[in-house]
């Protein structure tokens, strides 16, 4: 399957329809692109999988007060 698409002045890419109800592309979904020796690879970032560190702040759902590093340390809870 082959498609030619037009990079926009802002440096965006629209994915034809087709090709994106094909993948199961969705508004918000985030690809990684790569560069490779004969091109550019993009490929569905996985889902769950966090960019960055930042990107994890919140997912345990913690509702306590904010921890100091010494307070979370496993080790306090160790048992002897």
């Amino acid at each position: 399957m082959e498609a030619v698409i037009t990079l926009s002045s802002k440096g965006q890419l629209v994915i034809p329809a087709q090709w994106r109800k094909l993948l199961g592309l969705q508004p918000g979904d985030r690809l990684v692109m790569r560069l490779e020796a004969d091109g550019l690879m993009l490929t569905p970032q996985a889902s769950g999988k966090a960019g960055c560190a930042r990107d994890l702040i919140g997912i345990a759902n913690y509702q306590g007060p904010p921890l100091s590093l010494e307070e979370m340390d496993p080790a306090r809870f160790a048992e002897p």
